[in-house]
């Protein structure tokens, strides 16, 4: 249950930062540099778990300048899909956060700023549809949503 809670606190914070990849060769490897478009941040990719097969299970994204400052991770399931990506300022999530089925299809998306929810986190069905839209206002939930076939059914004020 504590994995589930952050997988899912994870999956809120994909920093939207899109990124160009730029690859530089080095006498004895090859070094992949992103380079993060909104905050012009040159970063490296670092896989820090393998799947069995030798597969990418999770991966962070680091600053050049600063290999222990992680401002991205991305996490995949075995046939490759994502599971969460999101991204990080100063070790707190930060920006939003995305979790998707094994099917491709997102799970759950929001928005943190410092570590704490802020405004609409979605929740969706495997087939795609909206199930729960939660809104918050610095960490706390202020208002939910429950869905059926894509209508609201049921708002609370919290």
């Amino acid at each position: 249950m504590k994995k589930i809670i952050v997988i899912i606190s994870a999956f809120f914070l994909f920093y939207s930062c899109s990124q160009k990849t730029e690859i530089k060769s080095t006498e004895n490897n090859t070094d992949i540099l992103y380079t993060d478009s909104i905050n012009n941040l040159e970063l490296q990719k670092q896989t820090i778990e393998i799947f069995p097969s030798g597969q990418e299970k999770a991966v962070v994204f680091v600053l050049k300048n600063n290999p222990l400052e992680i401002v991205k991770e991305v996490h995949f399931y075995k046939n490759g899909q994502k599971q969460v990506e999101g991204t990080l300022k100063n070790k707190k999530r930060h920006g939003k956060w995305t979790f998707w089925y094994d099917n491709g299809k997102i799970w759950s998306e929001g928005i943190f700023v410092n570590g704490k929810s802020q405004g609409l986190f979605s929740i969706y069905n495997k087939d795609g549809s909206i199930k729960i839209k939660s809104y918050y206002k610095n960490g706390e939930k202020i208002k939910e949503s429950y869905f059926e076939d894509n209508k609201c059914i049921k708002t609370i004020q919290l």
